[in-house]
């Protein structure tokens, strides 16, 4: 099965877990599918949208590490 664009794109990312490398690709993909939408309409239920929160707000977490 062909790697999504996101996970091609972020195959070398370490952010030191493996839950948080995965969340990054699954957060790119859902944002990439429709840009001008807000966190909870392009993450499509509460439960995903929570965890869109939770990643962007890792204190040990900056823009350029992603």
């Amino acid at each position: 099965m062909a790697a999504s664009w996101a996970e091609a794109e972020f195959r070398d990312i370490d952010l030191g877990d493996r839950r948080l490398n995965k969340r990054a690709m699954l957060l790119a993909e859902s944002l990439a599918k429709n840009p001008s939408a807000s966190i909870p309409s392009a993450c499509g239920g509460w439960a995903e949208t929570a965890a869109a929160y939770r990643f962007l707000s890792q204190d040990r977490l900056e823009w350029h590490d992603i």
